[in-house]
């Protein structure tokens, strides 16, 4: 059986993502920027742990959710499908 004890990492962030970062903590209620930061890495973990598309399909639902004015999740889902055409 193998534990795992916390690590403490350290990232240099550009005045924009520390102001991103700054209103994500407040508009969602985190305690700390470090929470916040958890939450994302445990997100992104997770998402890696599921099959490709359906990996990017809750990426393109959550970039709908943050970002509604772009491509819609079925527009990126026929443009990654006409990609993956071309590639074979």
């Amino acid at each position: 059986m193998v534990t795992m004890g916390a690590v403490s990492v350290s990232a240099k962030l550009t005045k924009r993502e520390s102001l991103l970062l700054e209103k994500l903590t407040r508009e969602y209620g985190f305690i700390s920027k470090s929470e916040a930061i958890r939450s994302a890495v445990r997100l992104y973990l997770n998402l890696l742990e599921l099959r490709p598309k359906d990996r990017l399909r809750m990426l393109q639902l959550i970039n709908e959710m943050i970002a509604p004015g772009t491509k819609t999740s079925g527009e990126l889902i026929e443009e990654v499908e006409r990609e993956e055409d071309g590639d074979s």
